[in-house]
């Protein structure tokens, strides 16, 4: 009964702890749409809870991929390589998170202003969804 008990304590502060790491559910389902088909350690269920450790093929379940796949996925199978950073500007208050993508000229063109790198991070990876979707 002990060994349960930290099994879920474990799955718990798990789950606590990369929450962060992974896609939202919106974006991990148009991945999905997209082909994505990497193998995940976590899933969405039907009613949207993320899980860790389940089995990928179960019924009415979206793969929850790390934002470290997703972004894979657009550099393997798109040639998109995406790139954040914190900007520092003369300007100190336009100083802040921005992201852009590689292109053949490398005229870097910076979009974005945010407050967190994983604000810049989402934003980015919505952008990546909408070019694929509507190439």
């Amino acid at each position: 009964m002990l060994g349960v008990f930290y099994l879920k304590t474990f799955y718990y502060l798990c789950i606590v702890m990369i929450e962060k790491d992974f896609v939202p559910y919106e974006e991990s389902f148009e991945l999905d749409k997209l082909g994505f088909d990497e193998r995940c350690i976590g899933n969405y269920a039907d009613d949207k809870k993320h899980t860790l450790f389940t089995d990928k093929y179960t019924r009415g379940k979206v793969d929850a991929p790390t934002f470290s796949q997703a972004f894979r996925f657009f550099r393997d199978k798109h040639n998109i390589n995406a790139q954040i950073a914190f900007c520092e500007y003369s300007v100190s208050s336009e100083n802040s998170w921005k992201f852009t993508f590689d292109n053949p000229t490398n005229v870097l063109i910076w979009n974005g202003k945010f407050n967190t790198y994983e604000e810049a991070e989402l934003e980015c990876l919505k952008v990546l969804i909408e070019m694929v979707k509507t190439k």
